[in-house]
């Protein structure tokens, strides 16, 4: 089983339309690597434009990622909330997040990209959140973690929370599957390590404001319960550079940024092998001039062989 992550897309054809074509490179490149699965953990669109994530969509299914079997979308804040597209935006953008119909936009997200959603899993009355599905032998576990607007509480709409009843229907769910040998991977959109102090530049204040609030809460019960139900791997973004790292002995692969931001001008995608004792996560990096750099970013040994489940359930 071989799954493609990344993360971070921004895709804006008002604003950047360069963009465009660095994502459709990615996407094509990941397609021509025969993966099984592609995982994005949000942030597809910036300005949570609905055109834009229709022509996502449209350029995903192109390469085959068209149902969900092949692939698994979670929502990032920008895809909700959007962004500040000029300097002068930043001012009014909390009061832009206000006005903000949250149900409705998360709705939107899940309409848009509704074939992804097919044949889940989900114990919840009011969302598809959380949610698994189950390819071949790993059990994928979807989270929205897209706090809403609060004035004080997230002004910016960048900070995150799963929702109490959120967090009672995933302990539900993963409790069913205690006892399986799958591969237990999460998707979800925000971090779960400190944003370290780095000497790469930050573009602009937009992004020195969002450093200080992009912190997911309450994540220390999440983490409980991840280490709790075996949980063997996290994928995430948010925060705009790639990393692994590990927290309660849980790796945690971050592909923030996979076209923009603090990868520079190379794209990059994590590339994970799910063998039968054993996870194997790459590094995928694509220069502009086609040229391609793989480096390893961990491999982790189980010392009994995971059982194969049927193609997809």
């Amino acid at each position: 089983m071989k799954i493609a992550h990344i993360s971070d897309l921004h895709l804006n054809t008002l604003f950047n339309d360069s963009n465009l074509q660095r994502i459709k490179r990615l996407i094509k490149y990941i397609s021509s690597k025969s993966v099984d699965h592609l995982i994005i953990s949000g942030d597809l669109t910036d300005n949570a434009d609905q055109s834009d994530l229709a022509l996502l969509k449209k350029m995903l299914f192109k390469e085959g990622f068209e149902n969900s079997a092949k692939l698994t979308v979670v929502p990032g804040n920008h895809d909700i909330f959007g962004g500040p597209q000029k300097p002068t935006d930043i001012f009014s953008f909390p009061e832009r997040c206000k006005e903000v119909d949250y149900e409705e936009k998360i709705k939107l997200f899940n309409e848009i990209f509704s074939e992804s959603f097919e044949n889940i899993i989900t114990n919840s009355e009011d969302s598809i959140y959380p949610f698994v599905k189950i390819v071949n032998n790993v059990l994928i576990i979807g989270i929205n973690s897209i706090a809403e607007y609060s004035k004080y509480k997230n002004p910016f709409a960048s900070n995150g929370e799963v929702k109490l009843n959120h967090f009672n229907s995933l302990n539900d769910l993963l409790e069913k599957y205690s006892d399986s040998d799958y591969f237990k991977v999460v998707a979800i959109h925000h971090h779960f390590n400190k944003i370290k102090n780095t000497k790469r530049s930050i573009a602009g204040i937009w992004q020195n404001i969002e450093k200080q609030t992009m912190k997911l809460k309450k994540k220390k019960r999440l983490l409980s319960l991840f280490n709790k139900h075996g949980v063997d791997l996290v994928l995430h973004g948010h925060i705009h550079y790639n990393e692994y790292y590990e927290r309660k002995g849980i790796p945690f692969l971050n592909a923030g940024a996979s076209t923009v931001g603090y990868s520079g001008k190379s794209l990059r995608a994590n590339i994970i092998y799910f063998e039968p004792n054993e996870i194997i996560s790459e590094l995928h990096k694509i220069t502009e001039a086609g040229e391609v750099k793989v480096e390893e970013l961990f491999r982790k040994v189980y010392k009994s062989n995971l059982i194969l489940s049927p193609n997809f359930i």
